[in-house]
């Protein structure tokens, strides 16, 4: 059986993603080391490593960790 979703229903679940998604963001796993720097966090752990290889490619930082989250994985750099 298929049920219909109201318009109202519909928002509400938007509404609801969209608050609880900083949230996310900020339960990120703690880094290993003291003085790394959080950057963001990525769906896939492969996005994770060509954002943290485009920085060093780039000149911004030297080392980087991708540690897994509960959903997400988080980028680390060393500055």
């Amino acid at each position: 059986m298929i049920r219909s979703v109201s318009k109202a229903g519909a928002a509400a679940l938007v509404t609801t993603a969209l608050l609880c998604a900083p949230a996310l963001a900020d339960t990120a796993p703690r880094s290993a080391a003291s003085n790394d720097v959080y950057r963001d966090w990525y769906w896939t752990h492969s996005a994770c490593v060509a954002a943290g290889q485009g920085g060093i490619d780039r000149g911004h930082w030297e080392t980087y960790t991708c540690s897994e989250g509960d959903w997400l994985w988080h980028l680390w750099t060393n500055r």
